[in-house]
């Protein structure tokens, strides 16, 4: 039985490998192919850098991620690290602690955290069953959106309380009639408020919400750090998830914003393709305000040792978190622009994971 056990988790090991290698290398073939791409080579002398450096943690190391990001910033940084390696290394050694599941669950997030960071939630629903916002079971859901839900309170947020990676399912309604009719497509769902952006955000796109991703690494001592930061923008009516055809912009630690944004394509968009809004030169308000209010957020989370917060600055200059995320977080915004996605504790999580295999 053992050694079934042994040979079914290998062969789950490998088909896992194949799958992430094959995905990426069918992106970065796409982001190559890329008519306004132009790629720049590593020196031998770099590529042999770049291999000696990760070779710690795969036999198999890509080049192509970090010549994607020389090719775009001009710089190179062996501490790049190859997508592939961080999907099938990194991520899973961080974040192997089954408690996680627990906070991927949108309707929980006013009940476990300081409830003015996230949005108001109107109801839930979990297994086609539906909720308050004290979580007590709704009889006529029909007649609470008649009775519980003000005309002021629209547009509203439906989306799925688990599962919307890349903006899936995510819709904004605009009256009573529109949610009763699409809340019975959903199984799970939360309904929640807009949060109204600020003049910052609305600056840089009036047509739709701009976030920030905020990265955030706890330390083996429990140490919250903050890993990366980016301005995640729609584009041409898109959601800010690249996935969905948004655009991001990589921000440094002095909240400065990269001359670029990039899309999911390697794209550079040296300012907004529909605001017009400018990026080099800007600098993200309230950054330190974002960092304590992020770490704040972090702390409460059990089990995780990185997450992606999206963030959002709402009308009254206040930092709000609309989702958390622990898996398949994209390291891309931040490589993209030059920098590598677990900046300064690159060495110490790589260390951490070869000591932790010996």
């Amino acid at each position: 039985m053992q050694a079934r056990k042994i040979i079914k988790n290998t062969a789950i090991d490998v088909w896992r490998s194949v799958t992430v290698y094959s995905a990426f290398y069918k992106h970065h073939k796409a982001v190559n192919n890329g008519s306004n791409f132009e790629k720049t080579r590593l020196t031998e002398n770099e590529e042999k850098e770049y291999r000696s450096y990760w070779k710690v943690l795969s036999p198999i190391i890509s080049i192509k991620t970090v010549e994607i990001s020389k090719s775009l910033s001009g710089k190179f940084d062996k501490r790049i690290i190859p997508e592939e390696i961080y999907a099938l290394h990194v991520e899973p050694y961080l974040n192997d602690n089954k408690a996680i599941t627990f906070f991927e669950n949108k309707s929980i997030y006013s009940k476990w955290f300081n409830k003015s960071v996230f949005p108001t939630n109107f109801f839930h629903k979990f297994n086609g069953i539906y909720y308050n916002n004290n979580f007590i079971i709704i009889d006529d859901i029909e007649e609470f959106i008649d009775n519980e839900i003000n005309e002021a309170d629209f547009p509203i947020v439906i989306k799925p309380n688990k599962g919307t990676i890349g903006g899936a399912g995510v819709n904004f309604i605009k009256d009573k009639n529109e949610v009763k009719k699409i809340i019975k497509e959903y199984s799970d769902l939360v309904a929640e408020e807009k949060i109204q952006q600020s003049n910052f955000m609305v600056e840089v796109n009036e047509a739709g919400i701009s976030t920030v991703r905020v990265t955030l690494y706890r330390d083996k001592n429990g140490e919250s750090h903050i890993l990366e930061t980016n301005l995640r923008m729609g584009k041409d009516g898109s959601l800010d998830n690249e996935g969905d055809g948004g655009i991001a912009c990589n921000i440094d630690l002095n909240s400065v914003l990269n001359t670029y944004a990039t899309d999911r394509y390697a794209n550079k968009y040296l300012e907004h393709p529909n605001s017009s809004f400018t990026f080099a030169g800007k600098k993200l308000p309230l950054y330190k305000e974002l960092v304590e209010t992020s770490k704040d957020i972090f702390t409460e989370v059990i089990g995780a040792r990185i997450a992606g917060l999206d963030m959002i600055l709402d009308s009254n200059q206040n930092w709000r978190c609309i989702e958390l995320s622990f898996f398949g977080l994209t390291t891309k915004p931040s490589q993209y622009g030059g920098d590598p996605f677990l900046g300064r504790y690159t060495d110490e999580i790589v260390n951490d994971i070869v000591s932790s295999d010996k």
